[in-house]
C-alpha cells in the first residue's frame, strides 16, 4: 500500500498524471442512426451517395431546354408545347426535346435532357401551350445531384461526437448504421456511515446522499457512457473492499465518493493502495477538493472524490470528465465565455481555486460574481450558472480582471441586483427571477458600484442614504425581532458584520456568544433546530417556524432602481409592490 497524501500535487500536474496514465479504449460497435446521438465516431464517415441523390426541381414549374428560350422577351415571347408532367417520388423520365416543356413539382426528378426550370408564375398557359417572356440560365431552380454532398465526401471525422445535424446528413446519404467507440462503463460508489437514501426516514445525524446522484446525472447526459450507482457502502474495510473490487472488475472507471481523507475510518485510499500499480497521486492543491486521488488497478482507472458535494461535482467537471472522454480521444470542453470580475475575489495563494460564479450580461460584456459558501454548501451549485478554474498566484482576483467562465447553462441573466438580501425577492415574477442574479454587497461596495452605474438595482438597509440621479429610490420599513427558544440566551445568531441589521443590534449582541450567518432565513432555522438559543432576523419567517418572536423594531430598506436600465419599469413595479406589503 502506498499513501501519498503527504506529497500533494499541483492541479495541473495531477491533471497531466491522469492524462498520461488513463487507459485508451479502441473497442467499437455498430449502432443504428436512431441510437447514434452523443456517440463518438470510431472512424471517419464518408458519404456513399450524392446529395441530392438526383437532380431535382426547387419550384413548381416547367422543365425546359434553355436554348428554346434564349431569345424570348415580352416583345417576342416563345411558346412551347406542354408535353406531359412528372410526379414527386417517381424516377426521372426523358424530356421530349426542343419545342416542348413538362410540368414538374417541387422536389421531383428533372426530366433527362431538360436543363432548367421556369416557375409557373413566370409563364402563361393556354390549353396545352405555355408562353415564356424571358430566357433562363442553365440549371435555373435545379438542385443538381451532388451539389450539396459528393459521393465519397467526408461527413464526420474520427473522434467526433455525433449530434442531430451529423446524423441527419448521414441518414440522408442512405446509411443506417454507424461505427462508434463502445460505451465507457463507469461505476459510482458512495461511502459513509452517515448516509441514507433520499426518501428514507430521516435520523438525526444522518445525511441524505446526493453526491452519487449528482455525478450520475452529470454523466448520464452523455450517450457515450454506461453509468451504474452502487448501494451506499458503510465505513467497513471488508464491505468497501468487496464493492470496490466488484466495480473495478465490472467497469472501465470507478468513482468513489468520500473516505479519501486521513481519518481513522477513511478506508478508500487504503484499499485502493493495495492494487497495482495503485495510487498515482493522493492530494491536490485545489480548493475545494484537496483529498482527491487517482489510481489504477491494472488497466482499470479509479478516481477517489471527496465527500463534500461542491468538491466532488466540481472535480468531476474539471478533472474527471475531460479525462474519461480522453479514453476514446474525444477532446471534451465546457462551453465558456470571457468575463470580467465584478468584485474582488479572495483566493488561496499557491492553489488552484475552482470558483462557483454568478454571471450577468451587461452593456455587451459578461460580469462574474462569486457564489459564497463552504464546500459543504450544496445549494451553491444551484445558485451558480458557471464556474472558473483559476491558478491563484497572488491570492486575489481584482475587480475588473478578466476571467474565463465555463457555463452550466447557456442562458445568461441580464439583470444585476446587488446589496443586502431582501426576503421579498423570493416572490419575484418568474420572468424576472430567471433573468436576474443577486450579489451581496457591503455599503462601500454599493456606493462604489453605483457611481459606475453597474447594477440594475441596489438594495441597502444601512442608515446612510445613497443619492444618485440615475436611480429612482423606493423606501419602506421592515419589521425585525428576536426569535428565541429561551430568553436568557447565551448564543445569539445574527447576520454578518457588514449587514445593516447587524449594525443596529449592538445592544442585544453585547455579552452574547455570536453566531454569524449569511442569510436572514438561516437565523430562525438555527433557533428552531436549537443550534442556538436566539437570533435576530426579519419577521417574514415567524409564520413558517412557529417559534416565539419578539418584535424589536423596524429597519429601513432603500431600493435604488436604474432609470436607464432595460428592465426599469418591471423592476420598479415589483419593488413598489413590496412597499405596499410592508
Amino acid at each position: 500500500m502506498t499513501y501519498m497524501f503527504d506529497n500533494i500535487k499541483a492541479f495541473d500536474d495531477a491533471y497531466e498524471i491522469i492524462k498520461n496514465n488513463i487507459r485508451k479504449i479502441n473497442d467499437f460497435e455498430y449502432v443504428s442512426i436512431y441510437d447514434a446521438f452523443g456517440r463518438i465516431c470510431h472512424d471517419d464517415i464518408y458519404s456513399v451517395n450524392n446529395l441530392p441523390l438526383f437532380s431535382r426541381s426547387q419550384v413548381d414549374g416547367y422543365a425546359v431546354i434553355t436554348s428554346d428560350l434564349q431569345n424570348a422577351d415580352r416583345e417576342h415571347p416563345v411558346t412551347l408545347e406542354l408535353a406531359g408532367q412528372t410526379y414527386i417520388g417517381n424516377p426521372p423520365v426523358n424530356h421530349p426535346g426542343n419545342g416542348k416543356c413538362m410540368k414538374v413539382p417541387t422536389g421531383a426528378a428533372i426530366p433527362v435532357g431538360a436543363d432548367a426550370m421556369v416557375p409557373f408564375e413566370d409563364a402563361a398557359i393556354n390549353g396545352n401551350m405555355v408562353t415564356f417572356n424571358a430566357p433562363v440560365d442553365k440549371f435555373n431552380e435545379i438542385s443538381n445531384a451532388g451539389l450539396d454532398v459528393m459521393r465519397g465526401e467526408r461527413l464526420a471525422e474520427k473522434f467526433k461526437m455525433l449530434d442531430e445535424r451529423d446524423i441527419s446528413v448521414i441518414a440522408a446519404t442512405g446509411q443506417n448504421v454507424i461505427k462508434v467507440f463502445r460505451k465507457i462503463n463507469i461505476g459510482i460508489i458512495p461511502t459513509g456511515d452517515e448516509l441514507i437514501r433520499p426518501g428514507e426516514n430521516y435520523v438525526e445525524g444522518k445525511i441524505f446522499e446526493s453526491n452519487s446522484i449528482a455525478i450520475y446525472q452529470a454523466l448520464k447526459k452523455y450517450n457515450s457512457f454506461n453509468v451504474k450507482i452502487y448501494d451506499i457502502v458503510r465505513d467497513s474495510y471488508e464491505e468497501l473492499k468487496k464493492v470496490i473490487n466488484a466495480s473495478v472488475t465490472e467497469n472501465d472507471v470507478t468513482i468513489t465518493i468520500g473516505s479519501t481523507s486521513a481519518g481513522e475510518m477513511d478506508y478508500v485510499y487504503k484499499i485502493i493502495g493495495e492494487y497495482k500499480p495503485g495510487i498515482l497521486f493522493h492530494g491536490v492543491r485545489v480548493k475545494p477538493g484537496k483529498p482527491v486521488l487517482f489510481a489504477k488497478a491494472g488497466e482499470r482507472d479509479i478516481f477517489g472524490l471527496p465527500g463534500f458535494p461542491v468538491s466532488s461535482i466540481m472535480l468531476l467537471y474539471t478533472m474527471v470528465l475531460p479525462n474519461i472522454f480522453s479514453m476514446v480521444n474525444y477532446n471534451f470542453k465546457n462551453y465558456s465565455v470571457n468575463a470580467i470580475a465584478g468584485e474582488p475575489f479572495d483566493l488561496h495563494r499557491g492553489n488552484t481555486d475552482i470558483l462557483l460564479l454568478k454571471l450577468v450580461r451587461h452593456k455587451g460584456s459578461y460580469f462574474a460574481y462569486q457564489v459564497r459558501g463552504n464546500s459543504g454548501s450544496i445549494s451553491r451549485i444551484m445558485r451558480a450558472n458557471g464556474f472558473s478554474t483559476h491558478n491563484s498566484v497572488t491570492g486575489t482576483l481584482q475587480k475588473g480582471d478578466g476571467i474565463n467562465v465555463n457555463l452550466f447553462d447557456p442562458h445568461i441573466p441580464e439583470i444585476l441586483i446587488a446589496g443586502q438580501y431582501l426576503p421579498d425577492m423570493e416572490f419575484m415574477p418568474y420572468d424576472l427571477k430567471i433573468n436576474s442574479i443577486f450579489a451581496e454587497f457591503t455599503y462601500n461596495d454599493i456606493r462604489e458600484s453605483m457611481l459606475n452605474n453597474e447594477a440594475d438595482v441596489y438594495i441597502s438597509n444601512y442608515n446612510e442614504d445613497l443619492y444618485n440621479e440615475n436611480y429612482d429610490k423606493i423606501t419602506f420599513l421592515k419589521n425585525y425581532g428576536l426569535y428565541f427558544n429561551k430568553k436568557d440566551y447565551k448564543y445569539l445568531a445574527v447576520l454578518y458584520k457588514d449587514s445593516g441589521l447587524f449594525n443596529i443590534c449592538h445592544d442585544y449582541i453585547e455579552g452574547s456568544n455570536i453566531i454569524l450567518l449569511d442569510r436572514p432565513g438561516m437565523i430562525p432555522d438555527y433557533v428552531f433546530n436549537k443550534r442556538c438559543d436566539a437570533g435576530i432576523s426579519y419577521s417574514d419567517y415567524s409564520e413558517m417556524y412557529k417559534i416565539p418572536f419578539e418584535p424589536l423594531g423596524r429597519i429601513r430598506f432603500n431600493v435604488y432602481i436604474n432609470k436607464t436600465g432595460n428592465y426599469y419599469k418591471i423592476l420598479f413595479d415589483f419593488f413598489n409592490s413590496i412597499k405596499d406589503k410592508n
